[in-house]
């Protein structure tokens, strides 16, 4: 094996031209399968390694994409960045993670995007953020998930928020339940609005009071589950189900009902939107709405890369199904 070889030694072992040679490695078409065989045989036998810093120079790209989460510790997040690097994988990008949240300021934001603007060629974009706080994303071609950033002229991958809450509704009312409260966090993105929308349109539908006491809007955390589940069911009048609007405020509403000796599907009843392994093993399993968390960082990671390469995408937002889980979580009421 040849130490230290050049892309003109590759050609040479090959028998082709190094521009032939240089649409192998950067993965690009009009090369036959027969010819790209012989130069990748070439590269191996010569123990050729790219150069990446004097190819990004070169090309203006890096072949790097930067997935930006919330946190890398719930599972929601992992899921997409799994999909994004596994799409770009597919494609010959490289994958970087950053974890960012609200309690970032808009000066701290601007840094960050300035710092890495020029690390990455494009950017997959998680967290709950204002427009303002963004405008560096527009420097490079970035996709959204899970949630659409009011004003924002970027592309989105999302899913039905409203349908899926219709589901976990109609579960619940099905089952005789007409007290139903809803936790939440409280915005002005999709997955605020359409999620509540839903909860009120099933009620609605039904004929079933909505009752500002049932309704806890604070934050997506786990703790907003806690103390919202444990104001809820202080009540006079409780509800006798609860539809959490993610995975976290599920955990956090039944680490309360546990706490207080309460059986779900028995003395309470519990949905949630997201699903998740807590959703499938807690307790009786949780009936859940299913978040294909994955899928969609695999298709924002399509949609990034076919920008990356100058196609033009006749949809700008992608809207994935849900379906709903229907475990045990939820008892009869007569």
């Amino acid at each position: 094996m040849q130490t230290n070889a050049t892309i003109k030694d590759v050609a040479e072992r090959a028998g082709v031209a190094v521009s032939t040679v240089s649409r192998v490695i950067n993965n690009l078409d009009r090369v036959s399968p027969e010819t790209r065989e012989k130069v990748n045989r070439a590269i191996s036998e010569l123990g050729y390694i790219r150069n990446e810093m004097a190819a990004s120079i070169k090309t203006g790209t890096t072949r790097f994409i930067l997935t930006v989460v919330p946190d890398i510790i719930n599972e929601f997040y992992t899921a997409v960045i799994r999909g994004v690097e596994a799409r770009a994988r597919e494609n010959g990008y490289f994958t970087l993670v950053y974890a960012i949240n609200e309690v970032h300021s808009a000066a701290e934001l601007r840094e960050f995007g300035d710092k890495l603007s020029s690390l990455v060629d494009g950017v997959v974009w998680v967290p709950s953020m204002k427009k303002k706080e963004l405008d560096w994303l527009a420097k490079k071609p970035f996709v959204q998930v899970d949630r659409m950033i009011p004003g924002s002229k970027g592309y989105s991958v999302v899913v039905d928020n409203y349908g899926g809450a219709c589901m976990a509704m109609e579960e619940l009312v099905e089952q005789g339940h007409r007290k139903i409260a809803y936790i939440s966090g409280k915005g002005e993105f999709n997955v605020d609005v359409e999620r509540f929308r839903g909860y009120q349109d099933v009620l609605r539908q039904h004929g079933i009071q909505i009752r500002e006491e049932y309704i806890c809007q604070e934050n997506w955390y786990q703790e907003t589950g806690y103390t919202c589940t444990e104001q809820l069911l202080k009540l006079k009048d409780p509800p006798t189900a609860i539809f959490s609007g993610n995975n976290q405020i599920c955990i956090g509403s039944a680490e309360y009902m546990i706490e207080q000796g309460l059986i779900i599907g028995k003395d309470i009843s519990l949905v949630e939107f997201d699903d998740s392994l807590v959703a499938k093993y807690l307790g009786p399993g949780i009936t859940s709405v299913e978040h294909p968390t994955y899928e969609m960082g695999y298709m924002a990671a399509k949609m990034l890369i076919r920008l990356l390469d100058g196609e033009v995408l006749e949809k700008k937002n992608i809207q994935m199904d849900v379906r709903l889980i229907k475990r045990n979580s939820v008892a009869r009421v007569s």
